[in-house]
């Protein structure tokens, strides 16, 4: 195992995934372990976002069911913006029609919900009566007495989720090894210190168990497995819409979307014993039985038979539906049906598991509970009512923190970013353990210079970009360092307050950029992630999302600079004006503040400053060549015509091409290679900032006029003659 692997999860289902997500957008360097990553629980789940529904009792397991499905909306949109695929999130609501025979029962259960939700008005629920139910959704049995009628439940795909989980794991450079058997995690002295394997040792500095109801072959928790049989069927269509049944039952394609209308069923019917849950592809999933019968495989047919028969008396229709598929899973069970989450009897071990029936549910939530617990050791009140602890300790109170874990990483300022200071020096820690050797230091902030009052009053305005001001016209750069110190280093020299940030770098801990996301303060730097590496305008959009997620996780809220980089040329690395253009557009309607890279076209200058870009940013010559400012007419048209700032990018070789750029009256210049790949980093880094400001000076105070002849310093009367 690489030792920079902070993290090792084992178990790669929807909440394996889930939180190797939230930890890598947290700065963590993540691995999951997975035996088999397509047999996890989530595959065979029907998907549904149902804590009403399900009538789940009052207390903190319906209070963490709410909170998950209320994170719902935008960790789907996060997902989805970062991979371009789709999830079949669907918040349709839910009906759970009533029997007769059921009704008093129904009823009893939903008013002690709603009298325990009396405080909570917003997760509302309408009983439906018989006329009311029917008429809202046809071909219902007929003796569907009434039902209720859950507005704000839903479901999603559970299939397509697990594929989207993936590859955003991918995307953001969480490394996914499948085929890995765990057999034992070795530990001593409390704690875990490798994980036994069929493919030999491995460890890291923190481990996750999320392995579902696998769990207690690898630890004394009561985890065991419940076993689900499902099936689905198909809306019969007059030209089916699937290319074959093979990739139809393995879903190994995208299945075309029908319109709702066609859609004779479109509300999830949760009914006793069982539930329909309706896709928009028209696949209807039926389930489920609930079976102790340890890891048996297979369908049987009594289970089925039962499970059609509920299905068909409460949604007549399903009867005459082509059969799609059977098939079955392993819920991870516990003996109160709570899951376990949280630290465990090992310092360095965290536990995910035991979700049973509602793992797809509380993915997002459980993601966010452990992440913070890691990361920064913030234990959530819920957290002490899911502790393993309270199957061996039930008559004593639990506490949500009663074994310290060791901190990975510095935590990140709660410093609102309205607070931002571009001007005090950091308080760096002294100590000596790992987060000193993280931190920032002392030098390695952006701090006013000693003469700033002075070039202040000759300097009044400050740099303003999408409404922020800064006093440093000069943008640094964080790669091509030959390590983090004279990263560091350069970046207090020069004194500038914008250092850009590569976002695949930074996720994936490219060469040179491991760490980096803590080496900076950023509660004295403003982040500018960059889309570095981008060839198209979908990946750049992608990749900006990201970047926006990264600034908030490491404190800076309010964040929301991108420097767009659409380049396809791997010789000259010219920026491809089109892309440019197309990404620019879409992102300044979502709410960035659009920095654009681009050749000195002072046309395509003009048409990114009207469709709402904070800055333009054209390059002098080649990015990384030392060149120089090449493109000198262009630059002065594009000067003299628009009215955002203009920042001159790439090709700043030396200090004078620095000060030449703000002499013809750019508004800043970004420099990276010239710094970085000095001799000595920190020295070039200052002499930048020093000719920086001379140019922005002798721009302010206005060259003299440039003349043909001579004209005499020294006045000529007054002179001494023979």
């Amino acid at each position: 195992m690489n030792e920079k692997n902070d993290i090792l999860i084992v178990g790669g289902g929807a909440i394996g995934l889930s939180i190797a997500i939230d930890l890598k957008l947290r700065g963590a360097n993540v691995t999951v372990l997975s035996r088999d990553f397509g047999a996890s629980a989530g595959n065979a789940a029907a998907g549904m976002l149902a804590p009403q529904a399900e009538a789940i009792a009052p207390g903190p397991m319906l209070d963490l069911c709410l909170k998950s499905r209320s994170l719902y909306p935008d960790w789907i949109d996060k997902l989805e913006d970062l991979t371009g695929s789709q999830t079949g999130y669907w918040p349709c609501g839910i009906l759970a029609p009533v029997y007769p025979e059921t009704l008093e029962t129904t009823q009893n259960q939903a008013n002690s919900a709603n009298s325990a939700n009396s405080a909570a008005p917003d997760t509302p629920a309408y009983w439906l009566d018989r006329a009311t139910i029917h008429q809202y959704q046809q071909g219902l049995g007929d003796d569907i007495v009434g039902g209720y009628w859950y507005p704000e439940d839903g479901q999603v795909d559970n299939r397509a989720l697990s594929r989207t989980l993936r590859i955003a794991a991918q995307e953001l450079g969480v490394e996914l090894r499948d085929g890995i058997v765990v057999e034992a995690f070795q530990q001593r002295q409390g704690r875990v210190v490798s994980l036994r394997t069929n493919a030999g040792d491995l460890s890291a500095a923190h481990y996750i168990l999320a392995t579902g109801a696998w769990s207690n072959q690898l630890l004394p928790i009561p985890v065991y497995p419940k076993k689900g049989q499902m099936f689905s069927v198909r809306v019969p269509v007059p030209q089916s819409p699937f290319e074959d049944e093979t990739n139809q039952a393995n879903y190994g394609h995208r299945l075309p979307l029908l319109p709702l209308n066609e859609l004779p069923l479109q509300r999830v019917l949760y009914g006793p014993g069982t539930y329909i849950v309706p896709r928009r592809d028209g696949r209807i999933i039926i389930g489920a039985t609930s079976e102790n019968v340890g890891f048996t495989a297979g369908n049987t047919a009594n289970e089925m038979q039962q499970l059609l028969a509920r299905a068909t008396r409460l949604y007549p229709p399903l009867g005459d539906y082509p059969i799609q598929e059977f098939w079955w899973g392993f819920r991870p069970g516990t003996p109160d049906e709570l899951p376990i989450l949280g630290p465990s009897h090992c310092e360095n071990l965290t536990l995910a598991t035991g979700h049973y029936r509602n793992g797809i549910l509380l993915a997002p939530v459980t993601a966010a509970l452990i992440g913070d617990w890691v990361i920064n050791q913030k234990a959530d009140p819920l957290l002490a009512h899911f502790h393993w602890q309270r199957f061996v300790t039930a008559a004593q109170p639990v506490s949500p923190n009663p074994i310290p874990v060791t901190k990975i990483y510095p935590t990140v300022s709660d410093q609102s970013a309205d607070s931002f200071n571009h001007n005090s020096p950091a308080e760096v820690s002294n100590s000596s353990d790992v987060n000193s050797m993280i931190n920032l230091p002392a030098t390695a902030v952006s701090a006013k210079p000693a003469n700033s009052k002075l070039l202040e009053a000759l300097d009044p305005e400050p740099l303003v970009i999408a409404g922020r001001k800064f006093r440093s016209r000069l943008f640094t750069g964080t790669g091509k360092y030959r390590n983090i110190k004279e990263m560091q280093d350069s970046i207090a020299a020069s004194q500038c307050q914008i250092v850009t940030v590569a976002v695949r770098r930074v996720q994936t801990n490219a060469a040179g950029h491991e760490g980096l996301a803590e080496a900076i303060d950023w509660n004295q730097i403003w982040m500018l992630p960059n889309t570095a590496g981008c060839q198209t305008a979908d990946e750049a959009i992608r990749v900006a999302r990201l970047g926006r997620e990264m600034a908030k996780l490491l404190g800076q809220e309010d964040n929301n600079f991108i420097k767009l980089e659409v380049i396809p040329d791997s010789k000259y690395l010219l920026p491809d004006p089109i892309g440019t253009l197309q990404a620019a557009e879409q992102l300044v309607k979502e709410g960035f503040a659009v920095l654009p890279y681009i050749n000195a076209d002072p046309l395509l200058a003009k048409r990114l400053e009207e469709v709402g870009c904070a800055t333009v940013m054209p390059l002098g010559s080649p990015i990384g060549s030392g060149q120089g400012i090449k493109t000198a007419a262009n630059i002065e048209i594009i000067i003299d015509t628009v009215k955002v700032p203009v920042v001159v990018d790439a090709g700043i070789g030396v200090p004078s091409e620095a000060a030449m750029a703000m002499e013809m009256g750019a508004d800043a210049v970004l420099i990276n290679s010239a710094i970085a790949m000095a001799r000595n980093p920190a020295a070039m880094g200052r002499a930048m900032a020093l000719a920086v400001e001379a140019g922005r000076l002798a721009y302010c105070a206005g060259r003299i006029p440039v003349q043909a002849i001579a004209s005499a310093s020294s006045p000529l009367t007054g002179t001494i003659t023979s």
